[in-house]
């Protein structure tokens, strides 16, 4: 298959170019184990199901090999396919975009993708969806938005907040691999999009997400997809491997990957927990629309929407009246029951055109205006004006080619000044984190020592030190020679401050000087960063702390003496 060039990828070019292919569509997907499809036909204004099943893949062929078999042995005709690709064979990286117009957002998407990828021989493919339900970080200056705010947000206020983006990619070496290998079926590959983003618009529309914070989950062979909502705006995107299908296992496993994801995220509250929904595909997560719940059989075999206390939500499509035909009386009743739901949701977008997230046509920055209109306005203006109007427009022109250096010029300097000072306040801020977790252990001993009897009253045997939290801590054994120290020793050192417990008191007969001994444990508040004097740490071999965190070098949590 030919390269594409540049010019056929124009937006004008994109109706010549794009599918011509019309009748039967199939939509795929794969985890694992199965290999799930389904065949839709156009419908007046729908697609209804005409054929669909499980298929279980194959380690010596691949998906696609796997499906065009069944296709042909069942007589299934179809001319498109819509790919819906996993995690593990489509690359997704969440990037921060700084504040932007609507049409600057896809090549800035594209620059942040490249940057951390880094620079490769191949070109990338870039298309994404936006997480507008992450609260992004308030630009200086900006006016704060409120958690609450939905779709009513005043535009101009939105542009000047940064945004979040899932961006999906891959080279267009293997995006041409692709192509090739759906032509090789036979087919013409009409969408290639992420598994994950499907069927998120078709629940929006439902309304299935009610709570301020809803968590999607979906449950494949071997894998599990977590998509977090804010009201009804995508907030984040999680994939983790499944490690036992076994339903309390399961549950186990995705309550602490939501407890964890949601503890990662700063746009929760804290104490905010999560409305669980369960999309269901199979009767592991619950029981499908139509099925006759038996209640006792519920009892013995709970569904994993009733372990999780999850609600489950649906995605049903009109079925033709001959969809048991071409071979689907043939499969096994588990394989021809309820069409796979991500695939009649991905279905259903791509009839309205709706694709959140499509490869095969990304989301491509506006054509920038073409300049050989304006020369030949201006040469038809020079031409109209004789030699005077020329000679003028040309002036104008040399000066805004002047101007527009010297703003380049200044541009580039800002930027090199504004990445000195991003470098010096991360150096600052490494600093102060380093600090505050550092006490000052020989101003302590000093005021500990200076609370001693003197050192024919008592022995110091053992002195050990660490930080525990905001609090110091010293575990002391101390001989003393009249058990009335002791009393004395807890008093000096609680008017100083100090919060002492005695743990242990016991006589020593063998020793004549001290037959005295007891153990105590002595804590003190560490001060924050900010109460603190003002002080001067010197490291060995004279390495300032700054140099010590780009050693990769933390300082001790525990320091015992």
């Amino acid at each position: 298959m030919p390269i594409p060039t540049f010019l056929d990828r124009l937006p004008f070019r994109l109706p010549l170019t794009g599918p011509k292919k019309r009748g039967p569509i199939v939509l795929a997907s794969w985890d694992q184990v199965n290999v799930y499809f389904l065949v839709v036909k156009e419908r007046k204004e729908s697609f209804v199901a005409v054929a669909w099943g499980t298929l279980e893949r194959d380690s010596e062929k691949p998906a696609l090999s796997v499906l065009s078999q069944f296709l042909t042995e069942n007589k299934i005709t179809a001319s498109r396919l819509l790919l819906l690709l996993p995690r593990t064979d489509l690359e997704m990286t969440t990037v921060e975009i700084p504040p932007a117009e609507e049409e600057e957002v896809a090549a800035l998407v594209r620059a942040e993708v490249e940057q951390l990828i880094g620079d490769g021989e191949h070109e990338l493919v870039v298309d994404y969806r936006l997480l507008d339900g992450a609260t992004p970080p308030v630009v200086s200056g900006a006016p704060a938005v409120p958690q609450d705010a939905t779709d009513g947000v005043d535009v101009e206020m939105e542009l000047r907040r940064s945004q979040t983006a899932a961006a999906f990619s891959l080279e267009q070496s293997d995006l041409d691999a692709w192509v090739d290998a759906v032509s090789g079926t036979g087919l013409q590959l009409a969408a290639f999009t992420s598994r994950q983003t499907a069927p998120l618009y078709r629940l929006r529309q439902q309304r299935a997400f009610r709570a301020s914070l809803s968590v999607l989950i979906i449950v494949y062979e071997g894998e599990v997809e977590l998509s977090f909502f804010r009201g009804n705006r995508l907030a984040s995107l999680r994939t983790f491997r499944a490690g036992s299908h076994e339903v309390g296992t399961l549950t186990d496993q995705i309550q602490m990957e939501v407890q964890r994801s949601v503890s990662l995220m700063d746009f929760v509250s804290p104490g905010e927990m999560p409305e669980l929904l369960v999309l269901v595909r199979s009767k592991l997560d619950g029981p499908t629309e139509g099925d006759a719940i038996d209640e006792d059989s519920l009892n013995e075999l709970p569904t994993l929407c009733e372990s999780l206390s999850a609600r489950p939500v649906y995605v049903t499509i009109p079925i033709e009246d001959s969809a048991f035909e071409n071979g689907m009386d043939e499969q096994d009743e588990s394989d021809s029951g309820s069409p796979d739901p991500v695939l009649v949701a991905a279905a259903s977008v791509f009839q309205e055109h709706h694709m959140a997230v499509d490869l095969i046509h990304p989301k491509l920055p506006p054509v920038l205006p073409n300049p050989v209109r304006r020369w030949a306005a201006i040469a038809a203006l020079a031409l109209g004006c004789f030699g005077i109007g020329s000679y003028t427009l040309m002036a104008d022109v040399n000066d805004l080619k002047s101007q527009v250096s010297e703003r380049k010029q200044e541009l580039v300097e800002t930027e090199r000044v504004a990445a000195k000072i991003q470098e010096k306040a991360d150096e600052t801020r490494y600093v102060q984190q380093w600090l505050s977790d550092q006490v000052d252990w020989l101003s302590q001993l000093q005021r500990l020592s200076s609370q001693f009897p003197e050192g024919q009253l008592a022995n110091v045997r053992r002195l050990s030190a660490n930080v525990d939290g905001s609090t110091g801590v010293i575990d002391i054994s101390v001989q003393v020679n009249d058990p009335d120290r002791v009393a004395e020793l807890e008093n000096a050192l609680r008017d100083a401050n100090f919060s002492i417990t005695s743990k242990r008191i016991s006589e020593q007969a063998n020793n004549e000087e001290y037959p005295w001994q007891f153990e105590a444990r002595i804590a003190f508040s560490i001060p924050p960063l900010d109460e603190r004097d003002e002080e001067i740490f010197t490291m060995p071999g004279s390495t300032s702390p700054t140099e010590a965190l780009d050693a990769n070098e933390p300082p001790a949590v525990e320091e015992v003496i």
